[in-house]
């Protein structure tokens, strides 16, 4: 037998030495004799909450801004009113490089708007320069022999210089063709009273060519709608005529940034489309790329660009209260 069967070598504790005896009755005396509690965290929290608030909020800036608005500011009626508070928004933005250090702090109410508007912008168009063939667009006229996707820079055109990432583009043919999409915006994040109440600038973009051997028609047209699909404001650039070796030469951005357009935007149209001016067959219409609609909240001035901007038609639907509203206030944008 290995004395696996024997009582008295199973489940005997081994006796501590007096010295040890000695060691662990001090320490009890030391403690006034009471057990000392397992630490589940508690005490740590109530350290935070005994921070001063200008320390607790670079802690709490520290954090992913998911667990700040999911978990945070449900532990305690403090830690709620610092998150819901412009302050640590404006701190974490201040952190993460979205406003300067030394910044104005006005408009100190829409800093956590700001926040999740910045860390979501994006392009909402999708599939701008032909990746996906005509995959995300709709409404499309296919005039004449219709789209075509082409390799950049294609034949008798140039290269995008713009961005490297650009590889295609969208060819029209001798007849009008036209592509749209309808941007949703709630479906996007963006949500009712950020976009009554902020009214997010809505800066739209549009690249188009010709080809050194014909001339070509272009045209944009941008409509801000109504959860009825009524048009509240509306942008278009007319016909753009692009001859034939152009002095412009080369790719050509057009732009225009809608402000002040009153609550009730919940859809955004975005159309372009071209023909050629000579009527031959093939695709010797506008070519169009790098399309994109974002969005920005207003705070810091709008750059100025060197780049031809042809003159447009705006019409908008009457907004005198929210005009005078916001006019009370600077008019300032980021772009990075």
């Amino acid at each position: 037998m290995d004395g696996d069967g024997d009582p008295e070598s199973v489940g005997q504790p081994e006796e501590a030495s007096p010295e040890e005896q000695q060691e662990e009755a001090c320490a009890e005396e030391a403690n006034g004799g009471e057990e000392r509690p397992e630490d589940d965290g508690e005490g740590e929290a109530a350290y935070l909450d005994e921070l001063p608030e200008p320390l607790l909020l670079r802690v709490l800036a520290e954090l992913p801004a998911a667990q700040l608005v999911q978990a945070c500011r449900l532990v305690c009626l403090r830690w709620k009113e610092l998150v819901d508070g412009a302050p640590l928004w404006l701190l974490k933005c201040q952190q993460e490089g979205l406003v300067p250090q030394d910044g104005p702090e006005d408009e100190r109410d829409h800093w956590q708007q700001f926040y999740f508007l910045s860390k979501r912008r994006r392009n909402l168009l999708r599939n701008p320069c032909g990746e996906e063939d005509l995959e995300g667009w709709c409404d499309v006229e296919h005039g004449g022999d219709g789209w075509r996707v082409e390799e950049l820079p294609g034949d008798c055109g140039v290269e995008f210089i713009h961005d490297e990432s650009v590889k295609k583009y969208f060819a029209s043919s001798f007849e009008w063709c036209r592509k749209a999409q309808i941007i949703d915006l709630q479906a996007e994040g963006y949500w009712e009273e950020l976009l009554d109440t902020t009214q997010p600038a809505i800066v739209v973009k549009d690249w188009y060519s010709g080809r050194r051997d014909a001339g070509c028609l272009y045209e944009l047209t941008v409509k801000l709608l109504s959860e009825h699909e009524d048009v509240l404001a509306e942008f278009n650039s007319g016909q753009v005529a692009v001859p034939a070796d152009s002095d412009d030469g080369g790719w050509t951005e057009i732009s225009h940034t809608f402000t002040d357009y009153g609550p009730g935007v919940r859809f955004i149209r975005f159309e372009h489309g071209g023909q050629d001016c000579v009527y031959w067959k093939g695709w010797f219409g506008a070519r169009v790329t790098n399309s994109s609609v974002c969005l920005f909240i207003l705070y810091y001035p709008l750059p100025t660009t060197s780049r031809k901007i042809y003159p447009v038609n705006q019409t908008a639907a009457p907004r005198d209260q929210g005009r005078r509203r916001r006019k009370r206030m600077e008019r300032r944008v980021l772009f990075h």
